[in-house]
């Protein structure tokens, strides 16, 4: 099979199976030596085609319509899967651009291969590249975990809870900081937030009120996750 590397020994492949390209997924899965295949789907036809050439073989159901619960269900069986296996890797198939767009972002999310089937007829695939996401430190975490935690905050009271916060001895600031200075400090970190896209603003009343997006919610499930690994 060209442009296809051997994953190591104990390796796992995830994939969507689609009609149309469930031979070449075992294709696929034989080259790349896998010890173990995922199909994010529970149809029993491309299981069993995979079973029947000895490949161990998992089904998991995922959402067919929402994005962002694609990205939650795909990250979190990637996640299991390391756990188990020296190595995993993603396998695209050509199928509803929703669950396209939702695996591609899960796989690089949790920084794994992706390969992407180009033929219907032949087994040669093309690695994807992997785009980096944006990454935020522990004290940025904690700001977007409030924000989701209240629905909608206004940047002072935003900091009053952040005084409260008790994780290890960090805080947004040094103790004896004044009230200016902390504000200051945290309206740099929200304004990274917002240029990342993990938060949003808008005016209420007189004062601005921050909210989390829905990328958001998902970067700080993702980061609480790995926490507990």
């Amino acid at each position: 099979m060209d442009n296809v590397d051997a994953i190591n020994n104990g390796g796992c492949m995830i994939a969507c199976p689609v009609e149309g390209y469930k031979r070449n997924m075992v294709r696929s899965a034989i080259s790349m030596k896998a010890d173990k295949v995922i199909l994010l789907s529970n149809e029993k036809s491309c299981a069993n085609l995979l079973n029947g050439f000895g490949l161990n073989t998992d089904t998991m159901e995922i959402s067919k319509d929402d994005i962002s619960a694609i990205i939650s269900s795909v990250i979190q069986v990637i996640s299991e899967a390391k756990k188990e296996h020296d190595e995993v890797c993603v396998v695209l198939s050509p199928s509803n651009p929703v669950i396209t767009i939702g695996v591609y972002v899960a796989a690089c999310m949790e920084k794994v291969k992706i390969y992407t089937i180009i033929s219907e007829f032949q087994a040669e695939h093309l690695p994807l590249p992997v785009f980096p996401f944006v990454t935020i430190n522990e004290i940025e975490t904690l700001i977007l975990a409030k924000i989701i935690e209240n629905g909608e905050i206004s940047k002072k009271r935003l900091s009053k809870k952040m005084e409260k916060v008790e994780n290890e001895g960090v805080t947004c600031s040094r103790p004896d900081s004044k009230e200016a200075s902390v504000l200051r400090n945290m309206q740099r970190m929200l304004i990274k937030l917002e240029k990342n896209g993990l938060v949003r603003k808008k005016r209420s009343s007189k004062h601005f009120v921050w909210s989390s997006t829905s990328f958001g919610n998902l970067v700080v499930d993702h980061n609480f996750a790995h926490e507990k690994i």
